[in-house]
């Protein structure tokens, strides 16, 4: 600043000044329209008399804050600091001049102080940070700063890249509206310049006047891809005339206008500005198709918040809220869309070095990354903002750490500044074949989802990830087993110019059966296994077990949660043939072993052997005292009846067995009763009476020492007896 000047503008002021009163209604005039600069010189003057109020030095404090000046800004806080009457917004505001002179303990001492009701977000936020300032300069040795050469003594800054010319703002002395300056900093009104690109730095510039100079701040701007569609922020004008809104604020509105036969059209704005809220600073895709813009809107959770708007059916959709990913009770401004996914933008309310800080995000499914600094020097503990990147490690930016005002710096570092590029090719873990059209889940380590995706044709995805985290993927597509693969911190730079291979496994769904002699549990070569479809018994399977009593089936057009019925026949000669029903539902990959759902082992056909054992036959139950046959019992005989069915050559005797418990004569006769109604039943289903007898046993045969007739009484328990109740289906004789 011209030392002359701010001599005139003090001198000026000061003799127009009767009285403290008359001084402080002044001050607060300028104070209340946002013109911090001949503020803060009535509010220093009010604060160095003898009676001095609170009020002066805060004042004094926040006007030399909005105006750069830092140190000066900490002195008058620290006086307010010493008094009581500062709000929740003034320990905020010391907080911020401390960080800017990187003072952080007694930052952090005087955020303390706020309420706990509000800046909620920003205190989240420090207190999920261990913040150090080392652990921000660790990658310090990564860049190489320049400052531009086209920059001046007044502001410069936001630049941006199009047809090999950066354009920028600048407050330098205008020519439009000479001697006109900015009652907020005392600097001339902004203007949009152009230079040159010439190697790492800018030259030939000149001011742009093809409608793009008024008589208000114009900027920031972007273009579309094809430089043919433009946005721009600038001061609400309504017939050439600055409005202010209802709170005698002047706000700012985006202006949009396209490129018609290579002539500008008029400036249309943006459908949702207000007179009674800012929308500024466009960031915009290379479609032009999502807006990304600045606002303190209703919906803000701060000063100024990050907004997005799609273009969709000739309309612009209703803005939405970054979220709390993005944004905090600070001031988030300045976004600038990389490679159309990566957001640029600076804040200082995300913890940082300073002032406004450089951050960066992506979005993920659902929200956008937890936004990441970008440390130092990109930051400092100055203001950084209107970040430009031209590769991922070459770019600019803005800055107000110099000699002068804000400055443009153009950086290149050794490794890129932001995540790194996942590529991913998923193959058959077998085969080694490409799978394509994989569904592809990115996941943070926490598990939660962060992209989805399919692969291509050729069985390849790519993803935008931070570089400070560790993440997994998941692979999935029907026929295969979900494949899921681990990606650590320090793979990522490796994975931006390779690929990670991820392999599937296909999936096997099957049918497996080991099949053993009842008696000596070996296993059984040569059985005959016939497998009919309970839907449609037209259809059948047959196989022959090998030397180990098995055999395996693979599935082609099964998956999981397919239903299968089944009626399974085991045949050999030498052993009963029986048939079992089996019904099941696929509910994992593999091969379902039939032994688990049916009985696996086969009886020799030999006299004497229990054909009961080998279906499994449940106890038949008589009601007390009576002999008929009950419903239970019948389900149970019917197993016999078709085991006799499908060995027309065996002979067998019903045999029918009690405890010792009543009169043997009693247990005789009942005994003999239910064997010849059970027998009946068997013959009334077509067997032939010739191959079925029933007889009674009474308690003559038990299978243990559980006597009690006459002085013979061994003391046994119900389960004990229940051994001895029992009825037997034994081979007697074997037709040849």
């Amino acid at each position: 600043m011209n030392k002359a000047t701010l001599l005139f503008l003090v001198l000026s002021t000061t003799s127009l000044l009767k009285s403290q009163s008359n001084k402080e209604k002044i001050a607060d005039k300028y104070f209340a329209n946002l013109e911090y600069f001949p503020a803060s010189k009535i509010y220093e003057e009010l604060a160095q008399g003898k009676r001095a109020k609170v009020k002066y030095y805060l004042r004094a404090g926040e006007s030399n804050l909005n105006i750069g000046n830092y140190d000066k800004a900490q002195e008058y806080y620290e006086n307010a600091y010493k008094n009581s009457g500062m709000s929740d917004k003034d320990f905020y505001n010391y907080y911020q001049v401390l960080k800017y002179n990187s003072n952080y303990n007694k930052a952090s001492e005087v955020f303390s102080k706020i309420s706990t009701d509000q800046y909620k977000l920003i205190r989240s936020n420090i207190n999920s940070k261990n913040f150090t300032v080392e652990e921000l300069k660790k990658d310090s040795s990564n860049y190489s700063l320049k400052r531009l050469t086209i920059n001046s003594e007044e502001n410069d800054f936001c630049p941006y890249l199009l047809n090999n010319q950066m354009y920028f703002l600048s407050s330098r002395r205008n020519t439009s509206f000479v001697g006109r300056k900015y009652g907020w900093d005392n600097s001339y009104y902004l203007d949009v310049y152009k230079g040159a690109i010439e190697g790492t730095d800018v030259k030939k510039c000149q001011v742009v006047k093809e409608g793009l100079k008024t008589k208000a701040h114009e900027g920031p701007m972007c273009f579309t891809n094809d430089g043919n569609t433009q946005f721009i922020t600038r001061n609400n004008l309504v017939n050439n005339k600055l409005k202010k809104s209802n709170e005698n604020q002047l706000n700012l509105k985006i202006l949009i206008r396209k490129k018609e036969n290579n002539n500008w059209g008029e400036w249309i704005e943006f459908p949702f500005n207000s007179n009674d809220y800012s929308c500024g600073h466009p960031a915009v895709s290379g479609d032009g198709n999502t807006l990304y813009f600045v606002s303190d809107m209703p919906g803000s959770f701060g000063l100024t918040d990050i907004w997005v708007s799609r273009y969709k059916n000739n309309n612009w959709s209703k803005p939405e809220n970054l979220g709390k990913s993005v944004n905090s009770e600070g001031r988030e401004m300045f976004p600038y869309l990389f490679n159309n996914e990566v957001l640029f933008y600076s804040s200082d309310g995300k913890v940082g070095l300073g002032g406004l800080d450089i951050f960066y995000t992506m979005p993920t499914e659902n929200d956008y990354f937890e936004a990441q600094n970008l440390g130092y020097p990109i930051n400092s503990r100055f203001d950084d903002f209107g970040f430009l990147a031209k590769t991922t490690t070459q770019g600019y930016f803005a800055s107000n750490r110099g000699e002068t005002k804000d400055d443009i710096y153009s950086f290149e570092s050794i490794n890129p500044i932001i995540g790194g590029v996942i590529n991913l090719i998923v193959k058959d873990k077998i085969t080694k074949k490409i799978v394509p059209n994989t569904n592809i889940v990115l996941m943070a380590e926490n598990n939660k989802s962060i992209y989805k995706g399919i692969t291509d044709d050729k069985g390849e995805i790519k993803f935008n990830v931070l570089d400070d985290k560790g993440y997994k993927i998941s692979a999935n597509k029907a026929g295969y087993k979900d494949g899921v693969e681990k990606i650590k911190q320090g793979e990522l730079k490796v994975l931006a110019n390779s690929k990670k291979e991820i392999f599937i496994e296909s999936m096997i769904f099957g049918l497996t059966c080991l099949i053993s002699d009842a008696e000596s549990a070996l296993p059984i070569e040569g059985v005959k296994i016939t497998i009919t479809d309970g839907f449609n018994q037209t259809q059948s399977m047959n196989f022959t077990t090998d030397k180990e009593g098995g055999f395996k089936y693979t599935y082609k057009d099964k998956k999981i949660g397919d239903e299968l019925s089944y009626v399974i026949k085991l045949e050999k000669e030498g052993y009963l043939t029986k048939t079992q029903p089996v019904d099941m539902v696929i509910k994992t990959d593999g091969y379902i072993v039939l032994n688990d759902y049916l009985n696996n082992k086969m009886s020799k056909m030999k006299l004497g052997t229990d054909i009961g054992k080998s279906v499994d036959l449940k106890s038949i139950y008589f009601d007390l005292d009576q002999s008929a046959v009950r419903m239970d019992a019948k389900l149970e005989l019917d197993k016999i009846v078709q085991l006799l069915k499908q060995n027309p050559e065996i002979v067998i005797e019903l045999s029918s067995h009690t405890d010792c418990r009543g009169s043997a004569i009693r247990n005789l006769t009942l005994s003999d009763k239910r064997a010849k109604a059970s027998a009946g039943y068997i013959i009334s289903k077509g067997i032939s009476q010739t191959r079925i007898y029933g007889k009674g046993y009474g308690e003559s045969k038990l299978i243990n020492d559980c006597k009690c007739e006459n002085t013979i009484n061994i003391p046994c328990n119900e389960e004990q007896h229940a051994q001895n109740r029992r009825t037997e289906f034994k081979i007697t004789k074997i037709k040849p």
